[in-house]
């Protein structure tokens, strides 16, 4: 214990000097101390702290005019510009978060500035280890840039359109995949490219999520109603131009309406006798739909992020808001001064010495224990005892 206690000793020391030590701020080209620096998230930064100091990284995010020797407007760009020569992440929703928690006129503790709360936010353990490239930029990088230039050209219907047709682009290769996975191969790959997002995205619906997709007449059946579907569509878009037309022709009219109810006979049929329909669903009185259903049939599938958002708290995304308005809320009632923050910053201080403490001194018995244990194993094996009837049988 008494060379535990030296190492202790020498590792302050250590820590005491490395305080102590001046690191250069390549901004401003001055030396300050480790303290006045943020945290390198980069593994490869040997010094374990960023290249820009604290003060020089805020006065980009608030747009410092050395001219006029005045801060400019803090904007989502200028936060970007610091959290970039930083290697810190942009998260849409804590710059939401942030912005709320600056323009909170009646909060007790209130950040002079976005940039102020926003570092203060993504600096929580949860954000940890995140760099720049893990930010929301990256991800819709590429769609951002379009629908800025259509909108720079005054021209909002293309922006529109190209938001529209992203959205229907993603849940299309969602579909499609998740098709893949369910059946083994791809049922739409000679069909028009236009058509597959329809055919696709009502397929979906007729699988069974869980994976039990061995009847294969009822997936035949289900993708000849899937075409069915869509052959309706066709032609209900064909008769439209018929009827608009002042000189329809009478018999096209017919074939086309007679075509149509032969499909939907056809849909009718199929969905009967393969039980895709709600009135004849095997699965209907098992209560698949509900939320219970639902949350089984993603379980069965073993599908992670789901089976965390469903049952862990911790990590709900919902729980977690609802969390953080009770715990502001909370704080807004209860008003604390200056006196009572150093009262609990003190009291927080005791109580994580003695759990150091205990740490430190059930690490040591456990150590001891394993050592006994090892030794006790070495020591039946020599002594050829059989202990077997003695020891705890698994089924």
């Amino acid at each position: 214990m008494a060379t535990r206690s030296a190492g202790k000793k020498s590792a302050v020391k250590k820590k005491t000097v490395a305080d102590d030590k001046k690191y250069l701020c390549h901004y401003c080209l001055k030396e300050k101390k480790r303290t006045e620096f943020y945290v390198s998230t980069n593994p490869l930064v040997m010094s374990g702290i960023t290249f820009v100091c604290k003060d020089c990284v805020r006065k980009i995010a608030l747009d410092w005019d050395d001219n006029r020797n005045e801060f400019g407007a803090c904007t989502k760009k200028t936060v970007m510009e610091a959290l970039e020569i930083i290697d810190r992440p942009f998260l849409n929703n804590l710059w939401d978060s942030s912005y709320a928690e600056w323009a909170n006129q009646e909060g007790q503790i209130r950040r002079p500035t976005i940039w102020d709360a926003y570092i203060k936010n993504v600096s929580m353990p949860q954000y940890r280890g995140m760099r720049w490239r893990d930010g929301d930029i990256f991800n819709t990088f590429v769609e951002d840039a379009k629908q800025v230039a259509a909108l720079e050209s005054g021209n909002k219907e293309a922006a529109q359109t190209l938001i529209d047709s992203q959205e229907v682009s993603n849940e299309f290769e969602k579909n499609r995949k998740d098709v893949i996975r369910l059946l083994g191969y791809d049922p739409f790959e000679g069909e028009k490219l236009e058509d597959q997002p329809l055919l696709y995205s009502q397929l979906i619906g007729y699988l069974d999520l869980g994976g039990d997709n061995e009847d294969m007449m009822r997936t035949s059946s289900a993708i000849t109603i899937v075409r069915g579907f869509l052959q309706q569509a066709k032609l209900d878009d064909k008769i439209a131009k018929v009827m608009a037309n002042t000189n329809a022709n009478a018999s096209e009219m017919k074939t086309l309406l007679d075509a149509k109810k032969n499909i939907s006979a056809t849909i009718s049929q199929l969905a009967e006798q393969s039980c895709l329909s709600l009135k004849h669903n095997k699965n209907s009185s098992k209560g698949e739909n509900t939320f219970t259903g639902i949350v089984k049939k993603l379980k069965e599938i073993n599908l992670r992020d789901a089976e965390v958002n469903a049952f862990d708290i911790g990590t709900s995304e919902g729980m977690r808001q609802v969390a953080d308005i009770s715990n502001a809320s909370i704080i807004k009632q209860i008003r604390l001064d200056e006196n009572d923050y150093n009262d609990m910053l003190i009291k927080q201080r005791e109580m994580l010495v003695k759990l150091q403490e205990k740490a430190d001194q059930n690490e040591e018995t456990a150590r001891i224990l394993l050592r006994e244990n090892i030794d006790l194993k070495r020591f039946i094996k020599e002594q050829g005892i059989d202990i077997s009837e003695y020891c705890h049988k698994t089924s």
